[in-house]
């Protein structure tokens, strides 16, 4: 998994200053809608308002005065609430485009600046925002509308320095951060103390005070990044909260600690810019205490590359290199906007001359320092200088390349020294410098896993060309299905109220991680295939469990079983049978259901487990008693899809082609009694896939001409016969981003002889003139 930019939000002619001399601003706060993928972006005395899916901007606002501390409205999506340079609190309605003071200073004198700490919290029970200055020993709270709570000012139990402010997402506590790096836990109304959140007295961890606050959205931790580096995890759902997890994430104080939802991962930025990102793992054992120093590890995540993430979509590179100063991250999706730290008031200080050999000379402190030490450490202490904005990342993730690919495993001190020397010595003459008037958009990308942001669905597909149809009805399903965790849910698309339908798995180990990949569900067989990843020490397996409906009401328990295999799909035109491809990506197995397809017939083979209890027994399976034929794929295999030809498959080797393969009694070979199914082209009919290509979804549908395939890639969507004769193809990006379901659900379905393919914001379809029209 890596950084990458989804897009830039052109700023260049906002923030207030107008005329061609003036220079442009650099946008310097950002926060996001809680439910929908919009920014709000300051820049100079504006505040503007984008559309995160297509970069269109919303709404601008000019506030008079720069925002130094900013957040959406809790109780109200469509005001951000904000302390201004002038010290005032205001709110700002973008549905009216107007402004409310909500509280001025009792001087008008009093003035701040953008790099003042003022401390800003609101809560979701109540139109109030709690509000201080940095090291005062009073919070102010007020009202967030017309007519609400005045300014009243709260003097808290003790008389130390406040440090931060925050409050719970969802409870009524407010949290009150002081010195020496105790916080207090207080109710919004009432102001009286719940507990209080701090190290033991014989500690020997010292706590300069909470630098920012984090919360997970479901379960009750509280993280705290303190100002001296120290990372801590608080479980608040008892009445004497525990420490569950600490670790030490550097010696510089933390400005930011973000959760990320979709990863299920937490982000942190230090005041020097550098950003990490933490699993989270709790390990439950009753024989033994809990670890706290196990509770955070770092992800397996590439470090952001900062001039990748400027220059890639449409960007330009800058010098100096920028130094992150916050990430604004959305609660709901896997979306990301990097604030720099503005560096025009360094180069006003000192030209881009003496920037470089000021770098060149912490880059030679470095080198004389790491020297005898391996690749690893030089490559930590070099990392350091990255995140600082003298050292590019990927020049360093280059040269180490270079030498694996020339087969030299040790890394010299001269071949990075030469490298920094170089790209800095370029960049100085060729890259842009001065503010950066573009504010980009990021996401973390997963390569192995491109679906990984989009729900775990089964997609209803009908036959909308009703019209050539005598009575003209659609009979739609009742519900559609969908994965919340292991847990099978139905969405009723009448009533609109989601149900859990079956729980797949009773218990999972403490140390395994769940996650499901796929679902596939046949309505003629009245069964559930859902593939999962589980991944844990000794590393990443998938399971595919096997669910069959509960067709009889006055049954009380439902069957089913589960095997080991990374992938599965239906065949025929009935759904009669069922293939499972194997952890290796080259052994499929193939089961018949004809002679299970009643209920009656699988309480009869005696192989089927009890409620609950089925996906704990990979041998139960109703139709493995009846032995599979195996096959074995001549080269890996990426994915399999289903064909509605009788015996019949789809495959895919990603970034090569898609082939059809047919499942019958060939060649028996010797080695291991399988079946050989060749993924040979040679005389055969298949569709060519692009580098790094791979196919995300495939849906069928019946037509006059018989059965045709609607196929999604990454790249591209394509039409294509039984045959694999490709009908209609587009490779023109639909909609922006990375690619373009990272940010929203994609579905492709069919309508009549159409293509349709929509997400959140936009609808298209393709025809078999291999063109794409959006409609809205």
């Amino acid at each position: 998994m890596e950084w990458a930019t989804v897009q830039h939000l052109d700023l260049r002619h906002a923030g207030g200053r107008r005329g061609a001399s003036a220079r442009p601003l650099q946008p310097h706060a950002a926060a996001f809608r809680a439910s929908q993928a919009i920014v709000a972006v300051a820049i100079g005395t504006h505040v503007v308002e984008f559309d995160a899916l297509t970069g269109s901007k919303i709404a601008l606002v000019d506030l008079g005065a720069r925002v130094v501390r900013m957040a959406y409205s809790p109780t109200a999506s469509h005001v951000i609430i904000a302390i201004l340079e002038d010290a005032t609190i205001r709110s700002c309605d973008f549905a009216t485009e107007q402004t409310l003071v909500l509280h001025s200073p009792e001087k008008k004198s009093d003035h701040v600046s953008i790099d003042t700490e003022v401390h800003l919290a609101l809560t979701p029970l109540e139109p109030i925002v709690f509000f201080g200055f940095h090291k005062r020993m009073s919070v102010t709270v007020v009202g967030t509308v017309e007519g609400g709570r005045p300014p009243t000012k709260i003097k808290t139990d003790l008389k130390k320095p406040i440090v931060n402010l925050a409050c719970h997402p969802r409870l009524p506590v407010f949290y009150v951060a002081y010195a020496e790096g105790l916080v207090r836990a207080y109710n919004v109304q009432t102001y009286a103390v719940h507990y209080t959140l701090q190290l033991p007295v014989d500690s020997t961890i010292k706590l300069m005070g909470a630098g920012a606050f984090g919360f997970h959205p479901t379960l009750e931790w509280v993280f705290i990044g303190d100002r001296g580096g120290t990372l801590l995890a608080w479980d608040v759902s008892t009445e004497r909260p525990n420490m569950i997890g600490i670790t030490q994430a550097g010696s510089q104080p933390i400005t930011s600690v973000s959760w990320l939802p979709t990863l299920r991962m937490l982000v942190t930025i230090s005041k020097d810019g550098g950003l990490q990102v933490w699993k989270t793992r709790v390990i439950i054992n009753t024989n033994r205490q809990p670890m706290e120093t196990h509770f955070f590890e770092r992800a397996a995540i590439e470090t952001m590359d900062i001039t990748k993430i400027l220059t890639l979509q449409g960007g330009e590179a800058v010098y100096p290199l920028p130094r992150i100063k916050n990430l604004a991250v959305h609660p709901k999706f896997n979306l990301a906007a990097v604030i720099f730290a503005d560096m025009s008031a360094t180069e006003a200080a000192k030209n881009k001359a003496a920037y470089t050999r000021e770098g060149r000379r912490q880059l030679f402190a470095v080198l004389q320092g790491a020297r005898g030490s391996t690749a690893a450490v030089l490559k930590e202490k070099l990392l350091a200088l990255g995140s600082s904005g003298i050292l590019a990342e990927h020049q360093l993730q280059a040269q180490l390349q270079e030498q694996h690919l020339k087969g030299q495993s040790k890394l010299t001190i001269s071949d990075v020294a030469r490298k920094a020397f170089l790209h800095s010595h370029f960049m100085e003459g060729h890259a842009k410098s001065g503010p950066i008037s573009r504010l980009p958009l990021v996401t973390i990308s997963d390569s192995s896993n491109l679906l990984r942001d989009v729900p775990v669905c089964q997609p209803f597909h009908l036959e909308l060309n009703f019209f050539n149809q005598e009575n003209r009805v659609v009979q739609y399903p009742v519900r559609a299905f969908y994965l919340d965790g292991f847990n099978l849910m139905a969405h009723n698309l009448s009533s609109g109220s989601d149900n859990l339908y079956k729980k797949l798995y009773s218990t999972i180990p403490s140390n395994m991680e769940c996650h499901p990949k796929y679902i596939l569900h046949s309505q003629k067989q009245h069964m559930f295939l859902v593939v999962f990843e589980l991944s844990g020490p000794s590393g990443v397996v998938h399971e595919v469990v096997l669910y069959w409906e509960q067709t009889d009401l006055q049954a009380v328990n439902s069957k089913g079983s589960s095997i080991k295999g990374r992938d599965a799909t239906f065949l025929g035109p009935d759904d009669n049978q069922y293939a499972i491809l194997e952890e290796d990506r080259t052994g499929l197995n193939l089961y018949n259901l004809k002679a299970v397809a009643t209920k009656e017939a699988l309480e009869n083979n005696a192989a089927v487990l009890e409620e609950n209890t089925f996906a704990e027994n990979p041998t139960a399976n109703p139709t493995q008693q009846q032995g599979s034929v195996q096959f074995t794929f001549e080269s890996e295999v990426d994915r399999i899809f289903s064909s509605p030809l009788e015996s019949s498959l789809l495959y895919v080797i990603s970034g090569k082609h898609i082939g059809l393969a047919k499942l019958l009694n060939g060649y028996r070979l010797s080695t291991d009694n399988g079946l050989s199914i060749t993924t040979k082209t040679d005389g055969k009919k298949f569709i060519k896939l692009k580098p790094n290509e791979t196919v995300l979804q495939v849906h069928w549908q019946t037509t006059l001409r018989g059965p045709v395939v609607g196929i999604l890639t990454n790249q591209r969507v394509l039409i294509a016969s039984a045959d694999l004769d490709i009908l209609s193809s587009s490779s023109t990006k639909f909609d922006r981003g990375l690619p373009s379901f990272i940010l929203s659900v994609n579905v492709v379905g069919w309508t009549s002889t159409y293509l349709l393919k929509c997400n959140c914001n936009k609808y298209a379809w393709m025809g078999q003139q291999s063109s794409i029209n959006p409609f809205h």
